[in-house]
């Protein structure tokens, strides 16, 4: 079968227009603007565009805004309506996670990464869960892969160090918390944890010097906890 040169670039306008509410609710989301974000997806499932999907996302909002009973809701339906969409175990997950059952939660990541092994959120939520189930070395590992897959994101580092301060893995701490603020050099919580992670390892001067450097990139924490690093 032949097209025409209009007839498939006609085509492709209609599939980038068609992406183009779901790339606004994700950039709207992406900025916490869950209104603005509501609003697209309310739109989408008005005119059942990739129902599925809205629903997930709708899900996704009203865990991002703690309305947990609201968000059992949107996986009821999920479920109900759309049996075979693997990504309903990521909202089971932030479920979970909510109710504090972390190895549950750990599963349903699991579940998606399976599905999908370039999912870095579902890496990341699965770490934040493992951490709190003090598998820290399975934690630090699946902060490996969001690192492989988002390289330039600051809080992968961050939460890997995080992770390595608690096997008390000062050195590995460090770097990933020097390459956060590398990356983000008003990470104040990177500096915090770097100046935490040099008061560890006996490194007054070092601590001392992060805390004066965060103050300098406009830490008001930093400052107030000054006396405590700079005597």
């Amino acid at each position: 079968m032949r097209y025409s040169g209009f007839a498939i670039s006609l085509f492709f306008i209609q599939i980038a227009l068609a992406q183009k509410p779901f790339d606004q609710a994700r950039s709207f989301l992406d900025k916490a603007d869950y209104t603005s974000c509501t609003r697209i997806l309310d739109s989408c499932h008005a005119a059942k565009y990739h129902s599925d999907s809205v629903l997930f996302y709708l899900g996704l909002v009203k865990f991002k805004t703690d309305n947990i009973e609201a968000g059992q809701r949107y996986i009821a339906l999920l479920n109900k309506e759309y049996p075979d969409f693997y990504e309903v175990h990521y909202l089971k997950g932030l479920l979970y996670f909510s109710k504090k059952n972390y190895a549950k939660s750990a599963d349903e990541f699991t579940r998606v990464i399976e599905k999908d092994p370039r999912n870095v959120k579902a890496y990341f939520n699965r770490s934040v869960a493992l951490g709190q189930l003090e598998e820290f070395l399975d934690a630090i590992s699946d902060l490996g892969e969001c690192i492989k897959l988002e390289p330039s994101n600051p809080q992968n580092y961050y939460s890997r160090a995080y992770w390595y301060e608690y096997t008390g893995n000062y050195p590995e701490a460090a770097k990933d918390y020097q390459f956060a603020i590398g990356l983000d050099p008003r990470n104040y919580d990177a500096y915090m944890g770097l100046a935490y992670v040099y008061k560890n390892l006996k490194d007054d001067s070092k601590a001392c010097e992060v805390i004066n450097k965060a103050i300098s990139a406009g830490s008001q924490i930093a400052d107030e906890v000054k006396i405590n690093f700079c005597r």
